[in-house]
């Protein structure tokens, strides 16, 4: 679709227009966020920067703003634009809540920080791990395992079909587990 496409739709059906435009863009743009919130976000979260995404594309078409170009173009920089800006809230967020935590708590013994950096490491190592099974499968096990997300929710964003979502999540934890045991790494 067009801007000059959406445009005509829009004077004629604007729920349409947007149900159009949602529908085509959906799974696009929810990459682009998911991609840049997953270290960070919940899945609420990475869904609210979603909707501010197509809120500002909208109010953007009422603006009467003048945008040109690939209408793709467009929506991936908005896109891109928000999950940043959402990213940047959300690690000042975490990071004012640690310091107030680490204001709060007394200090630690050795063993809680000899504790805390050993689980820091694994958790950097189980991510390396599950970033090396490459796309989707990687996409796949951080949806399921660390956002809880069902195979048909994940089917969407992957463009696969629920049962190739279960499948391809069957072999990618064999694979991580086959590289845990490489390694000696047991949680």
């Amino acid at each position: 679709m067009t801007h000059s496409e959406y445009r005509n739709r829009l004077k004629n059906d604007r729920q349409a227009a947007q149900r159009k435009l949602f529908d085509d863009y959906l799974n696009y743009v929810y990459t682009i966020v998911f991609s840049r919130l997953r270290s960070c976000g919940s899945r609420e979260d990475v869904d609210e920067c979603v909707s501010d995404v197509f809120a500002e594309v909208f109010s953007s078409y009422d603006d009467k703003i003048e945008v040109s170009g690939d209408m793709k173009g467009f929506i991936g920089t908005v896109a891109s634009r928000k999950a940043a800006a959402f990213y940047n809230r959300l690690c000042r967020k975490s990071r004012e809540v640690a310091l107030d935590e680490e204001l709060t708590d007394t200090v630690k013994g050795e063993e809680d920080v000899s504790a805390e950096a050993e689980k820091n490491e694994q958790r950097k190592v189980l991510l390396e791990l599950i970033e090396s099974l490459g796309e989707p499968d990687s996409t796949i096990i951080m949806q399921k395992y660390f956002y809880g997300r069902k195979s048909p929710e994940i089917a969407g964003s992957v463009k696969l079909s629920p049962a190739m979502v279960r499948v391809r999540c069957s072999r990618a934890l064999k694979k991580l587990r086959k590289l845990l045991d490489e390694k000696n790494f047991s949680l």
